[in-house]
């Protein structure tokens, strides 16, 4: 299998394809969920243009593959700049959908320590560019901390998330899925990612070996997709998706128990008189002669009584036991 001369080097062979494809999967998934962002935004909502600004900044490190050295190298490097940009960006939109939840004091601290692992960034642009262009090899030190200055928050996101639904909102995730099968793409979408991000580590680390220059492979780029995926889905805050779905959940059971209730309200009424109209016939042939058995003898009390017709209910209800007991003017017949 071919090989490239260096680390630095553009892979070729079967690394070449593998890069390839990776990129041309995440520019195309970038493309669509543009698309589809712009189609459903709405006007003057920051969160929504926010992401759709993630989606573009990532596209440009999609095409680096299609130049040969020394293009290649700057191309590279310098597309990465915007890519850096995109996960910081898209940081701070987890922080905007993730705060409804959060205290004041943990809300600080989530965007306080994004904002507080920018310097590596700048860092690492410069140690991509410089190692790349075979001034140093500095990325190759500062590479295995990508993850930890990039993915804790959206670890953390994801993980509080799946709380708040959970005992919050008091929604089981079949049952969540059933409402709204779109939240339930999402959710999956962030496990995904998440898995991505752990083979990410594990090639970085080498404990994967993938034929590619150092700090170069598919993994992140699927992590990156997915996650820009779960943006993409619900533009809106968590809480605001999940309030929505929470109301449509109290609708459901609201007009359930209000089916059930409205069959239940003339039940009794109607099977009070059905009892009472049953027992009389019963009795028909012996209370015609004047001597009532102690069996026909009833009282039969009425527990629900509908406001609407309570006047007439009741005096079918005295109307019925009387025509019972046989008593007319007072009196026993």
């Amino acid at each position: 299998m071919p090989q490239p001369a260096n680390d630095t080097d553009k892979p070729v062979g079967a690394g070449l394809a593998l890069e390839a494809w990776a990129q041309g999967y995440m520019v195309g998934a970038l493309v669509i969920m543009s698309a589809i962002t712009i189609a459903n935004m709405r006007r003057g909502v920051i969160l929504h243009k926010l992401v759709l600004i993630e989606l573009i900044l990532g596209m440009p490190h999609g095409f680096f593959i299609f130049f040969e050295p020394p293009v290649y190298s700057w191309y590279l490097s310098c597309s990465a700049i915007p890519l850096n940009m995109s996960w910081s960006l898209h940081n701070l939109i987890s922080w905007m959908k993730n705060k409804p939840f959060l205290s004041r004091k943990a809300s600080l601290i989530y965007i306080g320590t994004v904002i507080a692992v920018q310097p590596y960034w700048v860092l690492e642009i410069a140690a991509n560019f410089t190692f790349f262009n075979k001034i140093n090899d500095l990325f190759v030190r500062t590479r295995p901390f990508e993850a930890l200055c990039r993915d804790p928050w959206w670890i953390f996101t994801t993980v509080n998330l799946f709380w708040n639904i959970k005992y919050r909102y008091n929604f089981g995730f079949f049952e969540l899925a059933r409402i709204s099968p779109r939240f339930a793409v999402m959710m999956a979408s962030m496990c995904v990612s998440i898995v991505f991000i752990l083979v990410d580590i594990l090639a970085v680390t080498k404990v994967l070996t993938l034929p590619l220059a150092n700090g170069i492979n598919p993994f992140w780029k699927l992590a990156f997709v997915f996650k820009c995926l779960t943006d993409t889905i619900i533009l809106d805050d968590f809480k605001t998706a999940l309030d929505k779905l929470s109301r449509y959940k109290l609708n459901q059971i609201r007009d359930t128990t209000g089916t059930r209730s409205g069959n239940h309200g003339t039940a009794p009424r109607d099977q009070w008189l059905e009892l009472s109209r049953g027992r009389s016939e019963a009795t028909g042939g012996i209370a015609q002669s004047g001597t009532v058995p102690l069996d026909g003898i009833r009282v039969d009390v009425e527990t629900h009584v509908e406001r609407a017709d309570a006047e007439s209910t009741t005096q079918r209800s005295i109307e019925s036991t009387s025509e019972i007991l046989g008593i007319k003017g007072g009196k026993m017949m």
